[in-house]
């Protein structure tokens, strides 16, 4: 069982790779995210990507933000997510994430996830939150393009505390 389950994974990352790699390379200017939070904010889960005194807010799932809040922590999970999983995969062919790079398109976050196998590079478009998933469980740099921290970066201010 083992054998073919790492059968299936060998075929769906050369698939993969054959399919949309290498792509363009991923946007170079861009601004380093030097922490990464999880908040619950009016009761859902947003991803902060946080550079000094301003962070861009990402509001994404709940489970994407189990597997980003474990990643951070060290946690555990009793069963491995699906960010768990491809990490594994990736790891079991001497792949490895080496960086995403966060923009904003339309009013929505993409991302370009930069993975190394083989020594070669790729390229795969993302979701900001899968990206930025595995980012965190490879501790590769998160970037945020230039031109959306400029139009989505905010001031960071801790909220005042209330007193009894």
């Amino acid at each position: 069982m083992a054998l073919a389950g790492r059968i299936v994974a060998g075929v769906l990352c050369l698939a993969l790779s054959w399919a949309l790699a290498p792509l363009a390379s991923a946007e170079e200017a861009g601004v380093e995210v030097q922490e990464v939070q999880v908040r619950v904010v009016d009761d859902a889960p947003v991803v902060l990507l946080i550079v000094g005194d301003r962070f861009v807010p990402i509001h994404v799932d709940p489970t994407v933000a189990v597997s980003i809040q474990s990643a951070l922590t060290g946690g555990t999970k009793p069963r491995p997510l699906s960010h768990d999983l491809m990490r594994l995969i990736l790891l079991e062919f001497n792949a490895k994430v080496t960086r995403a790079v966060i923009t904003l398109k339309d009013k929505t976050y993409y991302a370009d996830l930069t993975i190394t196998m083989g020594g070669k590079t790729f390229v795969f478009d993302s979701r900001s939150s899968d990206a930025i998933a595995l980012a965190v469980l490879f501790k590769a740099p998160i970037v945020v393009s230039k031109a959306t921290w400029e139009s989505s970066g905010q001031q960071w201010k801790e909220p005042k505390r209330e007193t009894l």
